[in-house]
């Protein structure tokens, strides 16, 4: 069989929520991977999840992907975190066993129905008249599709450094994808270069770990999927915080003539939330103190992963840095440190759906966008996935706006912004951080997915039970009065909560910050049978519903812009008065809405002015025509 529906090339994050999404929605999808044995990896740091990730990964379960699920299953540790500060930011964080969550991925894509898995190498693109037709590999085979998704992560003429010493390489041990890179170039795609590395893995029986402060997770109820029971994991591993002293400084300054980015021999644009030893020695001269993190990397391995410890000197440069750490006196290094450039498409060529604009029918999701992370390629891949389904179905693409999803942020910000270094998802991206916590994911976005056929019947009927029992517990709330009795002060006064001098509903108790839904359960036994991700849903909305109706109505204001559409055939040179600038980055991104005009990278209040009196006076002359 050489034939089908969608082709995904690239089994990574991006690829295998690509693959999945698209099969699950009927599509006959063949994915083609380097490794079949290294689907899903975790090439850098065994983690899921943080702030604004978490809220990507939550999505894309509410929208029937495989993360969270995965993530649930293969765990070494789970933390909820920002809890000192509001719900906006509170983010669920997982180390997980990359072994097992590799396999767990492999698993997933095996069994699903309408998928097909093929080992390979995909060397070039079949092309006729700017429409995608099919994709060739290395060893000759052809294949062919009505749409290819390209999930190529840091394979675009790859190239791995240590230091003067470089290989052509995807990641370390695998070949990159010259040929397609290149033909890819020669296609008209915009191209540019990134780099991103990853830290020395240590053998743990070679750590003091005595000498480093502990970090546990959290022994609460948590889960990642929606889909799942929440439950306290026993057997969690626990992480380790470390911090650099004078001496590691002295060290790395020693070397920093030996690092690839100073000498010049490589991009030296990568992710700034992510800086290598040498630039944090280079970029905070003064600063002796820099954090590290020690986290296992599964349960039947020694090998540590250093969180915050890149580096691309040579090896025993690098041993001997870690040497100036108390605990680290005899660490052995078991893979060094290495950090690796490579292409990436200038992301402003795609339109919303991550279709490219220059090849129909060819989409492009994760790496090769110019992001970095696991979860955001995770949810670029399965938005592709959707839209690559909805493509051959001859259907309307699948959108998510900024006032939708953390998923819509990202798309939207990389459609129209400029990349200056590889773009990582955080809640500052998110101008509605309280209306698109992680946890209402469900909320929002399961029955949008439901209808397009990417989430199964059972998991909307799961949302709509908890739809079902929160407008249950509201009624309740809402009629229910506590009065200034003995018996109910005497209660209050043991599950710490201030004094009442009149009666109060139980929905205005909860809008206080000393009454909790746990206080709740104590108060009034009958609330005991509800779960508590429907009562604390209920407890966010009235703590915090001023700054919620703020945020709604913000919400409106945008709406009326991204409402406000621009026809698709509109000529950009026939519009009066707009900036050079300006003429050029719409006739290359070409918006969709006054909205997204309005965050294009480049446009001025001017451009934008000038655009609506000449869409308005357009208007007027077809309506009187």
């Amino acid at each position: 069989m050489n034939r089908f529906d969608i082709i995904v090339v690239g089994g990574g994050h991006a690829g295998v929520e690509a693959s999945l999404a698209s099969s699950r929605m009927g599509a006959s999808t063949l994915l083609i991977t380097i490794d079949n044995d290294s689907i899903g990896w975790m090439p850098c740091n065994p983690a899921i999840g943080g702030p604004g990730k978490a809220q990507i990964v939550r999505e894309i379960d509410a929208l029937g992907g495989a993360m969270a699920l995965n993530t649930d299953e293969t765990l070494t540790q789970i933390k909820l975190l920002n809890t000192s500060h509001g719900p906006a930011v509170w983010s669920l964080r997982a180390q997980c066993d990359k072994w097992k969550y590799s396999l767990g991925m492999k698993k997933r894509v095996e069994e699903a129905p309408n998928l097909h898995l093929r080992q390979g190498i995909v060397s070039r693109l079949i092309v006729q008249n700017d429409r995608i037709k099919g994709v060739e590999v290395a060893d000759g085979s052809k294949f062919f599709a009505d749409v290819v998704v390209l999930t190529t992560g840091t394979y675009l003429r790859g190239r791995i450094y240590i230091s003067t010493w470089s290989m052509e390489a995807g990641r370390w041990s695998e070949p990159p994808s010259i040929s397609l890179s290149e033909q890819i170039k020669e296609l008209g795609f915009k191209m540019s270069r990134f780099n991103t590395g990853t830290t020395p893995r240590i053998d743990k029986r070679t750590v003091d770990l005595s000498k480093f402060k502990i970090e546990p997770g959290d022994f609460v109820p948590l889960h990642f999927s929606f889909w799942n029971v929440p439950k306290i994991y026993d057997n969690q591993i626990p992480s380790y915080i470390g911090w650099t002293n004078e001496k590691t400084v002295e060290v790395t300054r020693k070397y920093l003539n030996l690092s690839p980015s100073v000498m010049g021999i490589m991009v030296r644009i990568g992710p700034r939330t992510c800086p290598s030893m040498e630039e944090k020695v280079r970029w905070f001269p003064d600063r002796t103190r820099h954090q590290f993190f020690l986290e296992q990397e599964g349960f039947d391995t020694n090998e540590i992963y250093m969180q915050g410890m890149y580096m691309s000197m040579p090896y025993d440069m690098q041993l001997e840095v870690l040497k100036t750490v108390p605990g680290l006196e005899n660490v052995e290094i078991i893979r060094p440190a290495y950090v690796i450039d490579y292409d990436y498409i200038i992301p402003t060529q795609l339109n919303m759906n991550y279709e490219t604009k220059l090849i129909e029918r060819l989409f492009i999701a994760g790496q090769p966008n110019g992001t970095t992370g696991y979860d955001e390629a995770a949810g670029q891949g399965l938005l592709a996935g959707i839209n690559a389904a909805l493509k051959v179905k001859g259907k309307e693409p699948f959108i998510l706006k900024r006032s939708d999803a953390y998923l819509g942020v990202m798309s939207d910000d990389l459609i129209n912004k400029e990349l200056y270094e590889p773009y990582r998802i955080t809640p500052s991206h998110c101008e509605y951080r309280l209306i698109l916590r992680e946890d209402n994911a469900d909320l929002r976005l399961t029955r949008r997915g439901y209808e397009i056929g990417v989430v199964e019947e059972w998991k909307m009927k799961k949302v709509e039970e908890k739809e079902y029992l929160i407008n249950e517990v509201k009624e309740l709330i809402a009629k229910l009065s506590l009065n200034p009795n003995k018996e109910i002060l005497d209660k209050l006064k043991q599950i710490g909560v201030s004094d009442i001098s009149k009666p109060m509903l139980v929905a205005d108790m909860l809008k206080r910050q000393d009454f909790t839904k746990d206080k709740l359960k104590k108060l009034d036994d009958k609330f005991k049978k509800y779960p508590d991700e429907v009562l604390e849903e209920i407890e966010v909305e009235l703590k915090y519903a001023g700054y919620i109706a703020r945020e709604k109505s913000a919400v409106k204001e945008f709406v009326q812009y991204e409402n406000f559409m621009i026809p698709e055939d509109i000529d950009y040179s026939s519009v009066p008065s707009l900036s050079k600038e300006g003429r050029e980055r719409l006739n290359t991104i070409r918006p969709r809405s006054l909205g997204q005009t309005l965050r294009i990278t480049g446009i001025r209040p001017s451009d934008v002015q000038m655009l609506i009196l000449y869409l308005k006076k357009r208007e007027g002359g077809n309506s009187n025509g």
